[in-house]
């Protein structure tokens, strides 16, 4: 108990001294650029296996669950003027290019506030450009990734309701068990995703074991988050203020507060990798950079004498 207390503390001091909420401000902006294409990417991905129809359905279920209805809503609208204005020939093919860049930029940006958190940056040399295509397809593959574990959200809710329902005779009756099945697929799947940036975004070498815990108290946090966001825009005019913008205030708003949740789960997985491990390992394609004085949370280690 005292040794998670303690990560929690180390991993709350370096949030604050890694400036989170910049970091948040930073992905929040470039968020509302990506969403549009980022719900066309999702849609068409689980359209394949559902039908485009269902998919607009279950996926604005799944975003209404989130972000509320009023932003959910104002997000469908702007994935659909994203589509239609896509026609043929040259538009259609920059249209599909604008669709791409526009949905890898915000992974992108989480990559680079990653590698700021660990202390890591791309080497002074050429190669550079090299560099921006490989993130921006590792970027395009966790919108793949983030469409994908939506579709199985969906089948393994559907599926857990359906079997857990005939075992007890209560097909479609029960509403609050019904809730909790989909509240614990969410919470699997959102760890598994939290799981994954924290091992494949920051350009450090990380195993699996290094980020579960991390992405488990993320998501947790995310989760009790989520409510306190909701409650307090339900309670606060910060919204209401800005009239008919106040769906698009109340979306950023909630980017910003779920991004600074979000770094503060990368820095206790730092915490937790330091604690366990001697020192960060970056990628051959980076260097390690000095951390600011405090924000160190490795002890000093014994060196082995060979």
């Amino acid at each position: 108990m005292k040794q998670a207390l303690q990560l929690l503390f180390s991993a709350a001091k370096s949030w604050q001294a890694d400036n989170a909420f910049k970091h948040s401000a930073a992905v929040s902006f470039y968020t509302l650029f990506s969403l549009a294409p980022i719900t066309i990417i999702a849609i068409k991905i689980m359209g394949l296996f559902l039908g485009e129809e269902i998919a607009t359905r279950q996926f604005s279920a799944q975003v209404t669950s989130l972000v509320g209805p009023a932003s959910a809503e104002m997000i469908n609208a702007a994935a659909k003027a994203s589509q239609t204005s896509v026609t043929s020939g040259f538009s259609a093919a920059l249209g599909i290019v604008l669709v791409l860049v526009g949905a890898t930029t915000v992974f992108a940006q989480l990559q680079d506030s990653l590698n700021d958190i660990w202390a890591v940056k791309a080497k002074p040399r050429g190669h550079g450009f090299v560099l921006l295509i490989i993130r921006r397809l590792l970027s395009f593959a966790m919108v793949l990734t983030v469409g994908f574990l939506l579709l199985v959200s969906l089948v393994l809710t559907t599926v857990l309701a359906a079997a857990f329902a005939l075992i007890h005779g209560r097909i479609g009756t029960n509403l609050i068990f019904s809730q909790s099945i989909d509240f614990v697929t969410l919470f699997v799947v959102i760890t598994f995703l939290f799981a994954l940036m924290f091992k494949v975004l920051p350009d450090v070498k990380l195993r699996w074991r290094d980020v579960w815990l991390g992405a488990f108290v993320t998501s947790g946090l995310f989760g009790l988050g989520r409510y306190v966001i909701a409650l307090y825009l339900k309670h606060s005019t910060v919204a209401s203020i800005y009239g008919t913008a106040g769906s698009l205030v109340a979306l950023l708003i909630w980017i910003y507060y779920s991004c600074a949740i979000f770094f503060y789960g990368v820095e206790f997985t730092r915490a937790h990798h330091l604690a366990r491990r001697t020192a960060i390992e970056p990628k051959s394609h980076v260097v390690h950079i000095r951390r600011q004085a405090g924000t160190e949370t490795r002890k000093p280690s014994r060196t082995k004498q060979s």
